[in-house]
C-alpha cells in the first residue's frame, strides 16, 4: 500500500494544483460508490442516493463545469426549447 501511496503522491506533485480538486473529487467519488455499492445490490434500495447526496454531487459537478467551460457559454433561450420554437417553422 505505501509503494501506491508513494506513487499517487509522486504523479500529483507533476500535475498542476488546479487539477489537485478534480483528483480529490475522483477519490471521494470512489469512496463514496465503494460504500454504496453494497446497498445498489439490494432491490430495496434501487432509489438511488438521497437528496443531500444528489444535491451535492450536482453542485460538484456545475463547479466542475464552470472550472473546464466558464461560466460565460451562451445559453439557449426559452423559446428555443419551447414548443412554439421547436416547431417554427425555418426557412
Amino acid at each position: 500500500m505505501e509503494f501506491f501511496l508513494d506513487s499517487i503522491v509522486n504523479k500529483l506533485q507533476h500535475l498542476p494544483q488546479s487539477r489537485w480538486q478534480e483528483v480529490l473529487n475522483f477519490v471521494e467519488f470512489l469512496t463514496w460508490q465503494e460504500v454504496h455499492s453494497h446497498q445498489l445490490d439490494s432491490p430495496e434500495s434501487i432509489s438511488g442516493i438521497s437528496n443531500q447526496e444528489f444535491e451535492y454531487l450536482a453542485d460538484q459537478l456545475t463547479d466542475e463545469f464552470n472550472q473546464s467551460f466558464g461560466a460565460d457559454i451562451p445559453t439557449v433561450s426559452d423559446y428555443a426549447v419551447s414548443r412554439a420554437g421547436i416547431y417554427e417553422e425555418h426557412p
